[in-house]
């Protein structure tokens, strides 16, 4: 059986201790992978990347520094690969000061369409008008992945984000189809909450929630919110799903006080576990929980897994 392959897009992570060490981590703990590695170059890689990235169907990117003009690496890759869901887990660490020890959330964010469709203009001078976008293909395609998702990680609940109460059309359509596709699931309970009611509510009692199904502005926001509920937006891992191409990648900036970066190792968890290497993802896991109980540092870590 041949050995999966990953695109690999260095960053911060190799930055800080060479290109080689994030691959050398990972088969210490166990996995056996092609890496292929495609630096981003400011965007000028992007045909390489892309090229890469069809091929090997999977992409890790360590986080990318904000350039001063264009769109963000991320948003880029994901208009590249056709990504249409941003599966944003956030849970409790141990290591990690958190807010709550009783968090254990899954943001499902659609990630093509909505108000950052980028649909704006100016009507009249000084007077400027950004076009929300809302689709019943779109709206039908993250529902699906959201419970499809929930069902494949044991999850028992989903939650619908929406302001249908007020963009009774856009949300609307999206509260509507999100409801018909979970009638599909009947070992998933389905609710709905207004969005900044379920901000107030994630904030007094997080143990409520299970995964929340958002469109993309509010999922880009809910996703931060719940981050801080675990410590930090560097805590988190991102995922984003196209049609033939996943990219992992990290939440955000990594916290400069703790050089294991966090979100990068739970990106490489999220990605193993898919590529079906099981036990070298808990491998990976617990040494990370172990690491950042004791002395949280990529030193550290490499000594767990004895790089």
């Amino acid at each position: 059986m041949m050995s999966p392959s990953i695109t690999y897009i260095p960053g911060s992570f190799a930055a800080q201790f060479g290109e080689d060490a994030l691959p050398k981590l990972l088969k210490a703990a166990g996995a056996d992978l092609k890496w292929n590695c495609v630096p981003w170059r400011d965007g000028t890689a992007l045909d390489q990347i892309q090229d890469a990235g069809q091929h090997s169907r999977t992409v890790l990117m360590e986080y990318q520094p904000r350039q001063p003009h264009g769109l963000p690496p991320i948003v880029q890759l994901r208009k590249a690969f056709g990504c249409f869901a941003n599966l944003r887990p956030a849970s409790y660490i141990p290591g990690i000061d958190g807010r709550f020890q009783n968090v254990d959330l899954l943001i499902v964010r659609e990630t093509t369409e909505d108000i950052y469709a980028q649909l704006e203009h100016e009507s009249i001078p000084h007077v400027y008008e950004s076009l929300k976008v809302t689709t019943r293909s779109a709206c039908e395609r993250i529902s699906r992945t959201a419970f499809e998702t929930a069902r494949k990680l044991g999850r028992k609940k989903v939650t619908i984000v929406h302001k249908a109460n007020i963009m009774k059309k856009s949300d609307g359509l999206f509260l509507a189809c999100a409801r018909k596709i979970g009638e599909e699931y009947p070992d998933i309970e389905t609710e709905d909450c207004i969005v900044d009611a379920l901000c107030m509510k994630l904030i007094l009692y997080p143990e409520w929630f299970d995964v929340l199904l958002c469109g993309n502005l509010f999922g880009d926001i809910v996703a931060d919110l719940c981050a801080g509920l675990v410590g930090g937006r560097s805590n988190c891992p991102s995922v984003n799903i196209g049609p033939e191409v996943s990219v992992f990648t990290t939440g955000h900036l990594p916290d400069p006080e703790i050089t294991l970066q966090t979100s990068l190792m739970l990106s490489c968890i999220s990605m193993l576990n898919q590529l079906g290497q099981t036990e070298v993802s808990e491998r990976l896991r617990t040494a990370c929980l172990h690491t950042l109980k004791t002395a949280p540092s990529f030193t550290a870590l490499s000594e767990a897994l004895s790089v």
